[in-house]
């Protein structure tokens, strides 16, 4: 609208000023003087355009962090829920593969970012009873529920979980019932740790005949040597399967383990011997003709 008002401006100047200036200088020829007066009005509108754009910049810079504040600030909060969230996946996660120290240290991250978290509370506490931190488990659940007033189904589960002095049998039925889960689904090496967590609340005893808990103990030992037999773990197969052998000098499952074992230590002469033991009580296993056979020949060379 400014232009055009200018632009009429000049053409009345041109119409009416014009003729005046030619009174007073009547040797300019008038088609330069028009010239001249537009050039002079194209010079102004470049002008004022400059200077609109110059303070039209200064107030959008002047304006634009009030814009963006508030964008900024919800930002922050939503990436402080979405590390939360992550977090507790993680140590989800951690949980699942038995990393349980991993799991308390995003547990305790979380808990203390935001302690009415009931996930993290239940999360710590579960992660501390597995690596056997009972009464810390115990503390950790009262400290939620009576301190920071967290409720949860978990957390009161937890709480009468803990308040039992469960016997050592209990809890390594626990580990094992968990165990049985990982390897029905063939993770080997979190099953292991499983079963060894379970044989570790026996002081990893072996089993005999006075001992109350010989056929879990005996039971935990098979699946473990099954495990490290899948891992290539050769030394923790050899001993397991030799404590059952212990207590059972006929265990086939048990004989086989031990001969594959040894061969793979290269304990040829054991491994010979277990394999033709298993071949008097079963001549057509194949495996424990292979493994005689391939011992045969590493001791003649």
């Amino acid at each position: 609208m400014a232009d055009a008002g200018t632009q009429i401006l000049v053409l009345i100047v041109a119409m009416f000023g014009v003729p005046k200036l030619m009174s007073v200088m009547p040797d300019i020829d008038p088609l330069v003087m028009i010239v001249g007066l537009f050039l002079v009005l194209a010079l102004l509108q470049q002008l004022g355009f400059q200077t609109r754009g110059a303070s039209g910049e200064e107030s959008q810079h002047t304006q634009r962090p009030k814009y963006r504040a508030a964008p900024e600030e919800h930002h922050e909060e939503s990436s402080s829920v979405a590390s939360t969230d992550q977090m507790l996946t993680d140590a989800t996660r951690a949980m699942e593969q038995n990393n349980y120290q991993r799991a308390q240290e995003l547990a305790r991250r979380v808990a203390d970012m935001d302690p009415e978290s009931a996930r993290a509370w239940e999360l710590l506490a579960a992660a501390q009873k597995w690596q056997g931190l009972r009464e810390e488990a115990a503390a950790t659940v009262r400290k939620a529920m009576e301190i920071y007033e967290v409720e949860s189904d978990g957390l009161r589960a937890l709480a009468r979980e803990l308040e039992r002095s469960e016997s050592p049998q209990t809890i390594a039925m626990e580990c094992e019932k968990k165990g049985e889960g990982f390897f029905s689904r063939r993770q080997y090496d979190l099953a292991v740790d499983c079963y060894t967590k379970a044989l570790e609340v026996f002081g990893n005893g072996k089993p005999n005949s006075a001992n109350g808990d010989k056929e879990l103990l005996l039971r935990l030992r098979s699946r473990r040597a099954e495990c490290a037999q899948q891992l290539q773990d050769w030394s923790t197969c050899r001993h397991d399967a030799t404590v059952l052998l212990e207590a059972d000098p006929l265990d086939q499952r048990a004989l086989m383990q031990r001969a594959a074992a040894n061969e793979a230590l290269e304990k040829f002469k054991d491994a010979l011997a277990d394999a033709r033991k298993l071949m008097t009580l079963n001549p057509k296993s194949i495996a424990a003709n292979r493994i005689a056979h391939n011992c045969q020949q590493a001791l003649r060379s």
